[in-house]
């Protein structure tokens, strides 16, 4: 036993001695006769004084020798409502004592009228008597403590209710919710309601979300689709992680998918978690062209084109062209025409697009899936982006013949759409005045991701003049035969 622990039962147990010695010696009469008062008057402090610091000492020696042994036999601290409750129970014998002894009554007077007293208090406060010991078997049963991210289902509850679990007193329960809102739950509520321990055995937890798609969309195009999404969702936060899509059942609607993914609630609430996640997917499947599906006996009035667009197929291209920035200023003929030329690669997790440093002429646009791009760092290649579908990269590759500046990675199953030298020379043979427009567009893209964007807009404009002009002669040079239009 250590000298703090025995500190803690030295000046009770000193105090009791006292009182001990002062009664056998009868001292209180010493004192009541030297005072000339009443032996009663000096008897009751006294009698006070010894039973309270015996019920301290009794109280010091049981933490000692039972709750701390039983703290260290089980890794736990007992639950300090009921360490509470047993020091109370002590407070009240030693009360009994001290009125048969000191004040002469009757034990059983004592008891019985102690009983009525239990019984008409416990009548008037039976919930907080229910709740006070619901708050016992919360505690000693352990299904969550204090900092556990738990999923609260109950009758007495509307919904599910989620949070961190912050105190568990003899009263309540008080829950952190996302909201940043504390909820005071009842113990006897919590004690009848199915707890989810979100945080055990693990701190994180699985959670799955059911889309739907159309039979029209390919299965392995759907997969692919959502995997990218949930893992571009995986890459804004590390709270979300082993994320993936599977097929889960099919109905008159469509196909159903299952999103599932390991989430740890005290670092990103699910709540929060969701709308990360379905930001991702609503994204992935618009940049390929694919839309959520819908109850077929309804009847829907669309004019922002079909629900799907086949991958590969006209359509499909020129939706992905479209929302490329390099080429939005071009003409519908001439987008037509790159639509026609560019071909569609499929690739597998971990192909490597580009090298950095290696020659190229050509660029590329993602159509599904992700990719990673990653700079040479002092001793490996260093993840720097991710781009998504509708992002492109190697545009000045393509324009200028420029090396790849970068590495560019697949990170899940991807497609993507290549756009080589000979396409941009045939659109410049056909239309030279799109080299203007193309390397105008990419010296805006340039200016727009470097230090430059921080500028004043007129300042932003000289620098993109100036750099157009040199992507410009650049491109004169890389492709030999572009001829400005002459001036009207």
């Amino acid at each position: 036993m250590s000298t703090g622990s025995l500190r803690r039962i030295v000046f009770p147990g000193a105090a009791i001695a006292c009182a001990l010695v002062a009664a056998h010696y009868r001292l209180d009469l010493v004192i009541a006769a030297w005072l000339d008062l009443a032996p009663l008057v000096a008897t009751v402090p006294l009698a006070l004084f010894g039973w309270i610091s015996g019920s301290m000492t009794i109280i010091r020696a049981l933490d000692l020798v039972v709750w701390d042994r039983v703290g260290l036999r089980r890794g736990v601290r007992p639950p300090q409502l009921l360490i509470q409750l047993s020091n109370v129970a002590i407070f009240i014998v030693s009360a009994v004592a001290l009125a048969t002894n000191v004040f002469g009554m009757p034990l059983t007077g004592v008891i019985a009228t102690s009983s009525v007293i239990g019984l008409v208090v416990g009548f008037a406060v039976k919930s907080l008597i229910s709740d006070t010991f619901s708050g016992i078997a919360l505690n000693l049963d352990r299904g969550f403590s204090i900092g556990d991210f738990v999923q609260v289902m109950s009758r007495g509850i509307p919904g599910r209710l989620i949070g961190r679990v912050t105190e568990i007193n003899w009263r309540s329960t008080y829950i952190l919710t996302p909201e940043n809102c504390v909820l005071v739950v009842p113990n006897t509520l919590m004690s009848e309601s199915m707890v989810v321990n979100l945080s055990r055995p693990e701190v994180a937890s699985e959670f799955e979300h059911i889309l739907v798609l159309d039979f029209e969309v390919p299965s392995e195009q759907g997969v692919r689709i959502l995997s990218a999404a949930i893992e571009a969702a995986a890459m804004d936060n590390a709270a979300i992680f082993d994320g993936k899509a599977r097929i889960t059942e099919t109905s008159a609607t469509g196909v159903h998918y299952k999103i599932k993914y390991m989430l740890d609630p005290a670092r990103l609430a699910p709540g929060k978690a969701k709308h990360l996640l379905f930001g991702h997917v609503l994204r992935h499947l618009t940049k390929a062209g694919v839309k959520l599906a819908h109850p077929k006996q309804d009847s829907w009035m669309i004019t922002g084109g079909p629900d799907h667009f086949a991958i590969g197929s006209a359509d499909h291209r020129r939706h992905l062209i479209g929302q490329v920035e390099l080429f939005r200023d071009l003409a519908a003929n001439d987008i037509d025409m790159l639509t026609n030329r560019m071909q569609q690669r499929r690739l597998q997790p971990g192909a490597a697009i580009v090298r950095s440093g290696e020659p190229g002429d050509s660029m590329f646009v993602v159509s599904e899936g992700l990719v990673s791009v990653r700079i040479r760092g002092a001793e490996d290649e260093v993840d720097v982006a991710r781009l998504a579908p509708g992002d492109f990269f190697g545009e000045m590759s393509v324009l200028t013949g420029e090396p790849r500046s970068a590495s560019v990675v697949t990170v899940t199953d991807t497609v993507v759409y290549e756009i080589g030298k000979a396409d941009v020379a045939a659109l410049l043979d056909r239309n030279p005045g799109a080299a203007e427009v193309l390397s105008e567009a990419a010296a805006v893209r340039r200016v727009m991701s470097s230090a430059a964007a921080a500028r004043s807009p007129e300042a932003r404009d000289i620098e993109t003049a100036t750099i157009a002009g040199q992507i410009l002669a650049r491109m004169t040079k890389f492709f030999g035969r572009i001829r400005r239009p002459t001036a009207a």
